[in-house]
């Protein structure tokens, strides 16, 4: 499913979040500042502030009864080696609205890491989001997480996130978990899941998955690895039961 947000008064913040990323884009490394401006319509203003190991700088307009943006961003270098970066924007109109940000960098000893994200939403239609983030060690560990979510308002949403790491002495972990929900019904599925392996080559996990109705129960089967399996049935008012589910 994919929210759709009306276009009415998207050019008047589109606009703004021109206005605010170009005065970001002006501000020059060497000029340490601040200004500002406000007018009967709106105002406007930026920042630069430069110290011995980062720079932070950003930019801002507004327009009255429209909404405003602000677009923002840092540099930084360490003594030890270490370096980064992050930026931000926001952006609003008249119930509606936009956030983003991202940042990367190394630390000291050779490691890396990016992460990025945004989230939409307007009244009374519904909201989005969506991250992700990498990042490495010197000696050979990783972890890759992504995740989404998405909801329309009368209608229901729906949602996903996993990971997968690695670490330098081979053991390896990932999972995942993913959602849906009707909300004419208010029923709704879910899965989630996990696996894990060690460095000497064991393995385990699980995959478990669950359907409910909102204020009713749930029935969820949980399929394992080098376990028994089982399923739990729970209706409101009573005990979950919980059977276990015989070999094949």
């Amino acid at each position: 499913m994919t929210s759709k947000f009306a276009d009415k008064g998207k050019w008047n913040w589109t606009f703004i979040v021109a206005t605010a990323l170009c005065l970001t884009a002006a501000m020059q490394p060497a000029l340490a500042g601040r200004f500002g401006a406000v007018g009967s319509r709106g105002g406007a203003g930026a920042y630069n502030q430069q110290g011995q190991y980062a720079q932070r700088f950003g930019a801002g307009a507004f327009a009255y009864g429209r909404g405003g943006a602000a677009a923002r961003g840092a540099r930084f270098q360490g003594p030890n080696g270490g370096s980064g970066g992050r930026a931000g924007l926001t952006a609003v109109a008249p119930g509606m609205g936009v956030h983003a940000s991202a940042s990367q960098g190394t630390t000291g000893n050779g490691g890396t890491f990016q992460r990025g994200g945004a989230t939409g939403w307007q009244n009374g239609v519904g909201a989005a989001h969506q991250s992700v983030f990498s990042g490495s060690t010197a000696s050979g560990g990783s972890l890759d997480r992504q995740g989404q979510w998405q909801y329309k308002n009368g209608e229901g949403g729906s949602s996903s996130r996993g990971f997968q790491a690695q670490a330098a002495n081979g053991a390896s972990a990932s999972g995942y978990k993913n959602g849906q929900y009707d909300a004419a019904t208010g029923s709704g599925t879910m899965s989630k899941g996990r696996d894990y392996n060690t460095a000497s080559g064991e393995s385990y996990g699980y995959d478990a998955n669950t359907a409910y109705t909102k204020g009713q129960g749930f029935t969820t089967t949980v399929d394992t690895q080098n376990k028994t399996d089982y399923t739990v049935q729970y209706n409101k008012g009573e005990k979950p039961v919980v059977t276990p589910v015989p070999a094949p």
